[in-house]
């Protein structure tokens, strides 16, 4: 089973699709799931389940996704004790992707505050470069300008920690 991770305590939670286990969703208290792409591997009658599609393709526009993400998130995040568990299939490109937009939006970090929590917490986590570009490019709608001084994230994971870990030293 994959790890999930706490990305905004208490409420919202981020994973692979395995990690969307009853054995999880009870543990946690869970009341939604949104999932983006994949579906989780099984249901319960106390859980209300999304559905966002959204291909792991660096041509796939995420705009659609980051907004009805957004919506949803920020329902729950309202109403507590709400808690939403987020994930994909890997939760390393397209769920990430998205947490990232909500982060951004909602919650004032960087692109690179919010890649950065996200990637120290989780270090599989990788968005294509397509999602990467699409990204800076909403930071730049947001606040005028990037904080990532890279197109596409590294392939291992060390660089990746390294990579946001290096100011904080």
């Amino acid at each position: 089973m994959g790890v999930a991770i706490l990305v905004d305590a208490p409420y919202l939670y981020l994973g692979p699709r395995s990690s969307a286990s009853p054995s999880f969703l009870t543990k946690y208290h869970i009341t939604d799931v949104l999932s983006i792409g994949s579906t989780p591997p099984s249901t319960l009658s106390h859980i209300t389940y999304h559905r966002i599609s959204l291909s792991d393709d660096a041509e796939a526009p995420i705009d659609h996704a980051v907004s009805a993400a957004s919506e949803i998130i920020t329902t729950i995040a309202s109403h507590p004790p709400r808690r939403i568990f987020v994930h994909c299939s890997a939760a390393v490109s397209r769920s990430p992707t998205l947490m990232a937009a909500y982060l951004m939006k909602n919650r004032g970090m960087s692109l690179k505050e919010a890649l950065g929590r996200l990637i120290t917490a989780r270090p599989a986590i990788c968005p294509n470069p397509g999602f990467i570009a699409q990204l800076k490019h909403l930071e730049i709608t947001i606040y005028g300008r990037s904080s990532l001084e890279v197109d596409v994230l590294p392939a291992k994971k060390g660089d990746r920690l390294q990579l946001f870990c290096r100011e904080k030293a």
